[in-house]
């Protein structure tokens, strides 16, 4: 049980480190207040609804868009160093005590499971069934 409960916990921490060092861009298209639809890393879906762009002579009312692109950029973490000059000495006693208490004072792994002989029954000096002549029927 013990191992098991190592094994998870090391992968939620792997797990943890790797997707904080991820960067990614999310992309979302609104079109007259709305979300109309919303994409990670690529370009969101358009909704069909842009001005056209017709080129005339004739004089045209200035339209104003109703849809908008909008891109987040999500940073992920450059360096994942750690500064160990700025730990207090009581917190390095209790990691030293945790790990000590950890390796040591905990049992490493269940404790063996008796292992017992195959019962071999004595042997068969008279048949009991047939000399009482009880049968099962």
């Amino acid at each position: 049980m013990q191992k098991i409960v190592k094994h998870t916990c090391s992968f939620v921490l792997a797990l943890l480190v790797l997707c904080s060092t991820f960067s990614f861009t999310i992309n979302q298209h609104i079109c007259g207040g709305q979300k109309m639809s919303m994409a990670i890393g690529v370009a969101a879906e358009n909704c069909g609804m842009e001005l056209a762009q017709t080129p005339s002579d004739s004089t045209t009312v200035q339209q104003t868009p109703c849809c908008n692109d909008i891109s987040t950029f999500v940073q992920g973490q450059d360096e994942l160093q750690y500064n160990y000059n700025d730990i207090a000495f009581s917190t390095h006693t209790f990691i030293t005590a945790f790990v000590y208490s950890y390796i040591f004072v905990l049992p490493a792994e269940d404790q063996e499971k008796a292992v017992y002989k195959p019962y071999i029954p004595p042997p068969l000096v008279k048949d009991i069934q047939l000399l009482d002549e009880t049968f099962l029927i």
